[in-house]
């Protein structure tokens, strides 16, 4: 047998392994994601061995600064492409079925703070603000793409424009000393601070900013996924949508002068025109109403560039490595904190070590998939999920 027939073999033999309908794409995309975020919290400083921050070869302080912030935002906006394939997709569901498969969103939103309550222990997660997002959509589950897509646009100003008032003038919003991890269980009393945290200012911002993000997902997978023209139409406007985004921030900071303007007023002030800024050294990435639109423009030209390729059966080849590590990113988000904790969340890295980091994720994706359907920690979910809400079988979230 060649090596080609090696590894057709087993991609055929994991293809088995794959939940009926899971769209791979998606997957890939969100493996990508969680390459964003080992980006983030594997911070490189040397090609060969870590040295300084300061003397950090410039590619990957910029890749650094690229990656900050976008990483996540993918992650949430997959969140609500998710709760709309686990309530019909392109064709939701009605009636009793749809109550059930809201019920079973509600139970995925409160096991998911739980586990974050546990990774809380070794690092700072971020998916309780997940959880309270998947909270958020079950009212919109009914509503159609455009309306929703039109939501998140009335949303992008609100909500950026919301996190610049606080900066500005509630900075003591942000001032939380409630117990992190399971530790907050033991303290009633702190539940209220805990939970206005959570919600409107912990992170960040998460849960504020995460709203259109979350809406324009949910648009997306109310979109047929599975028709070529559709993808095409996200692959076009998605495209469109981020050049425009990074062309109207350019426009707002150079030839119109707001990068002055910005550059000259620091936290606890927030100058408005951080709104048309790109998330960086000039913006906060809550407040960049132009970073949010591009991050939505990525995500459908990505989604519809990787659903696509999957139904290539070379490029499904080539990717499945991707779209198996993509299938148990709670895993991994979950694990990469733990193993920090373990070698002592040293403050650097090689690029080397982050290169070595991402093979083992894929290599041991791929051998876990061959043979279990699900990570870990989605094997856990699913469980609760069917148990604490049986019913008809639905289709697997993506």
């Amino acid at each position: 047998m060649t090596s080609t027939d090696l590894i057709s073999s087993t991609v055929d033999v994991d293809a088995h392994r794959v939940p009926k309908g899971r769209l791979l794409g998606v997957d890939v995309v969100r493996a990508l994601a969680i390459v964003g975020v080992f980006v983030m919290h594997f911070p490189m400083t040397g090609w060969l061995h870590a040295g300084p921050r300061a003397e950090a070869p410039a590619f990957l302080r910029w890749l650094d600064s690229e990656t900050s912030s976008r990483a996540m935002s993918l992650f949430v906006l997959l969140a609500g492409v998710s709760i709309a394939l686990m309530t019909g997709g392109s064709r939701p569901y009605t009636g009793r079925r749809m109550t059930t498969a809201c019920l079973r969103v509600a139970v995925r939103a409160v096991t998911l703070f739980l586990i974050s309550l546990c990774i809380d222990e070794f690092g700072a997660s971020v998916i309780g603000f997940y959880a309270v997002l998947l909270l958020f959509l079950i009212p919109f589950t009914r509503l159609r793409p455009r309306t929703l897509f039109c939501l998140s646009a009335v949303s992008v100003p609100l909500v950026t424009g919301y996190a610049i008032w606080v900066v500005t003038s509630h900075m003591d919003w942000m001032m939380s000393d409630t117990p992190a991890g399971l530790a907050i269980l033991t303290h009633p009393g702190q539940w209220g601070d805990y939970l206005f945290s959570l919600v409107f200012t912990g992170g960040g911002f998460q849960t504020i900013y995460g709203i259109p993000l979350v809406l324009a997902g949910l648009a997306i997978g109310r979109l047929d996924l599975h028709s070529h023209a559709v993808r095409w139409r996200m692959m076009i406007t998605g495209f469109g949508v981020a050049v425009a985004a990074c062309v109207l921030s350019w426009l707002a900071l150079y030839p119109f002068g707001f990068a002055d303007v910005i550059d000259g007023t620091q936290p606890p002030g927030m100058a408005w025109q951080a709104l048309l800024a790109m998330p960086g050294e000039r913006s906060l990435y809550a407040t960049s109403a132009v970073g949010i639109t591009f991050m939505i423009g990525s995500a459908l030209l990505l989604l519809g560039a990787f659903l696509t390729l999957m139904d290539l059966p070379g490029w499904r080849r080539a990717l499945w490595p991707l779209a198996a590590a993509g299938g148990m990113a709670m895993t991994w988000y979950a694990g990469h904190f733990a193993y920090q904790s373990a070698i002592g969340n040293p403050k650097a890295y090689s690029f080397v070590y982050f290169l070595a980091v991402v093979v083992v994720m894929l290599a041991v994706s791929v051998l876990w998939r061959r043979w279990l359907r699900r990570g870990p920690l989605e094997w856990l979910v699913h469980k609760v999920i069917t148990i604490v809400v049986p019913g008809r079988s639905l289709p697997k979230a993506a």
